[in-house]
């Protein structure tokens, strides 16, 4: 098999190292479910996900770990689109072929995997329901991958803790919440759908135990979960606060406490590293961030375990081809960039909710003497003013932030063109008062937001604070 014709990998397998390969949010959709046509077509026209072309990168990602020959494979969540029960048997197939290869996987669930009200065919012009799994069939259909007897498992959730390379102790931590969730084809009125993440009580104190027990043996331990414990920039619990598990300050400091240095994590899409240190800045945990296998820029992760010095190397590899996708990666950007007006709306919505019902007062403030104003009336002529004069740096932002290690762009640009936009915005809303607003936004309003545009180019975490740091996105070593 001529790997290179799937995979454009850019070093070769070491085999006489331990080597851990991590991917995350793979969200395969079983080709059994899709029948060409509008439906299928709509579904993947509108998403950052190449969701009609999962299977072949799965397919690309298993041969490549394959000729990779890895100890271990870590999966950290949402492994099927939208958890349906095909798509899940699926992924346990290209387990199966990798562990014909004497590769080990583990996984762990994320928000999309287990009693998803949305779980979908694509019939054609149509879409049908299909079935979906609980979680006690998540455990089942992934017992040789975590859930089985080789593990001790949580009995509050989808948990475990394992030794698949000696000394070195994996937990698998469930931060999921779809117990909450509700299904219309399981008799419920409504379909509801959690896509937050926590940690029970219970949970965290059997985590504590398991990491307590691994260290006093002299074993190390690695930790993986679907959302983010550590913040990837400024204000992600308040901004994002699905992508965050609830009180991860608390829990950071707890894990760390017991022994755990490195935690991989997924479902933001990005392929980020951030690092929480204790008070004295003494000792500190890393968060592993893997963006999305299905979406730009195609991430895999590598880490090279060095038992001796207790470290991983961890290095940042990418898919850039599918046989019959050469332009893979380049087709995944245009997505990204195509992704801009919707994240332009979701800013405008945010920002209409707040000042939306102010602007009549401000529009007869801004014309006291005479002065024009074009101020937006609605939600929606607000996302077309901002489109108009920041769609460019949105999307320059976009890719930089997928990407990682933002602070090798020219962040410092890309600063300046968005404020340029924003004057190009206040010189159209009100052309009149130009010169005053952009000096009021340049000594009241930027001031306020620089910490966080900071924290997102720079790629800085706690900018100004005593905790302030940078992690490498791509290519660093961590302590175990």
């Amino acid at each position: 098999m001529i790997i290179s014709s799937l995979l454009a990998i850019e070093t070769t397998a070491r085999t006489s190292l331990d080597r851990i390969v991590v991917i995350s949010d793979t969200h395969l959709l079983a080709p059994a479910l899709i029948t060409p046509g509008a439906a299928i077509d709509r579904a993947d026209a509108g998403d950052t996900k190449m969701m009609a072309q999962s299977d072949e990168i799965m397919n690309a990602l298993t041969d490549s770990i394959i000729a990779l020959n890895p100890t271990l494979v870590l999966l950290t969540g949402d492994l099927t689109y939208n958890g349906e029960r095909a798509s899940h048997e699926r992924m346990a197939q290209y387990l199966d072929k990798m562990a014909k290869h004497g590769i080990h996987a583990l996984v762990i669930p994320g928000n999309h995997d287990c009693n998803n009200p949305y779980a979908r065919q694509y019939d054609g012009d149509s879409t049908t329901a299909t079935s979906t799994i609980t979680r006690e069939e998540f455990a089942q259909i992934y017992r040789d991958y975590g859930y089985g007897t080789q593990s001790l498992r949580d009995p509050s959730s989808l948990s475990y803790c394992c030794e698949p390379v000696k000394g070195v102790v994996v937990i698998g931590i469930d931060s999921n919440m779809d117990e909450k969730n509700t299904l219309t084809c399981r008799g419920d009125n409504a379909n509801t759908y959690y896509n937050g993440g926590r940690i029970k009580p219970e949970t965290l104190q059997w985590i504590i135990e398991q990491a307590h027990n691994a260290c006093q043996k002299g074993k190390r331990v690695i930790a993986m979960m679907h959302h983010h414990l550590v913040p990837h920039f400024d204000q992600e619990d308040r901004l994002l606060a699905n992508y965050i598990v609830q009180g991860h300050d608390s829990i950071a400091r707890q894990l760390l406490d017991a022994g755990i240095h490195t935690v991989f994590t997924g479902h933001l899409h990005v392929t980020d590293a951030a690092t929480y240190h204790n008070a004295d800045h003494s000792s500190e945990l890393v968060e592993i961030a893997t963006g999305s296998a299905i979406c730009y820029p195609f991430a895999l992760r590598t880490a090279t375990l060095d038992k001796k010095h207790r470290t991983l190397d961890i290095d940042t590899r990418w898919l850039t081809a599918t046989t019959s996708c050469p332009t893979l990666r380049e087709q995944g950007r245009q997505r990204i960039i195509a992704a801009t007006p919707g994240m332009a709306a979701m800013l405008a919505d945010k920002a209409w909710s707040k000042v939306g019902g102010h602007m009549g007062q401000l529009k007869k403030m801004l014309e006291v003497g005479g002065g024009k104003t074009n101020l937006p009336e609605t939600s929606q002529q607000a996302t077309q003013l901002a489109l108009r004069h920041l769609s460019e740096v949105l999307s320059r932002v976009l890719l930089a932030v997928v990407e990682g290690n933002e602070q090798e762009k020219d962040y410092q640009d890309i600063i300046e063109q968005g404020k340029n936009g924003v004057r190009k915005m206040i010189e159209e809303v009100a052309p009149d008062q130009a010169d005053d607003l952009w000096d009021f936004f340049l000594a009241d309003v930027y001031p306020k937001l620089e910490p966080l545009v900071r924290s997102v180019l720079e790629d800085h975490n706690a900018v100004d604070a005593n905790s302030e740091s940078r992690t490498d996105d791509l290519h660093l070593t961590v302590k175990l």
